[in-house]
């Protein structure tokens, strides 16, 4: 498996690393997640709130580079909010 894209991906509510790498030339394609997501820890007796990170994780598998990554965007959404930006940081020197 050899990397070939790098992103970092802000959210609303988080902030991602997506990697995506490649078997063979041409697929299939993996791609893994990983962002932390700042919480706030609720108590009764404390009216300040304490920041508590949440890691989120996440691993996907396609044949078609632009359908993961799409795939991905889509569950990076669903747990993290919305994308604010994205940011290619790959290595450009393959």
């Amino acid at each position: 498996m050899r990397p070939i894209s790098t992103y970092i991906i802000e959210t609303d509510n988080a902030l991602f690393t997506l990697v995506v790498t490649e078997s063979d030339d041409g697929g299939p394609y993996n791609a893994s997640y990983i962002g932390t997501s700042p919480k706030f820890e609720q108590t009764d007796t404390d009216d300040d709130a304490d920041p508590v990170q949440e890691d989120i994780e996440g691993e996907m598998e396609d044949q078609d580079f632009d359908a993961l990554l799409a795939a991905c965007h889509r569950e990076i959404v669903e747990r993290g909010g919305d994308i604010i930006s994205i940011e290619d940081i790959s290595d450009d020197e393959r």
